[in-house]
């Protein structure tokens, strides 16, 4: 998958966990959301794999043009 592709499906799941923000009620009992937590899990699991994929493509691409990395 290309860097462009990764940034799309990195939006959309990014998107989408937001979108499961509302269902989460801070004063309900930790059992209520059983299929809830496991499924935003997932998702930001998935997201932090695209994103390191992009993080290591960037740092790829610097060190092939001969930049450094920024602190």
């Amino acid at each position: 998958m290309n860097s462009s592709r990764i940034r799309v499906r990195l939006r959309l799941l990014l998107d989408e966990l937001g979108d499961l923000a509302p269902e989460i009620d801070p004063f309900a009992s930790d059992r209520t959301s059983g299929l809830l937590y496991p499924h935003i899990a997932t998702l930001a699991d998935t997201a932090v794999g695209l994103a390191r994929d992009l993080e290591t493509d960037a740092k790829n691409e610097q060190a092939e043009n001969g930049e450094q990395e920024e602190a």
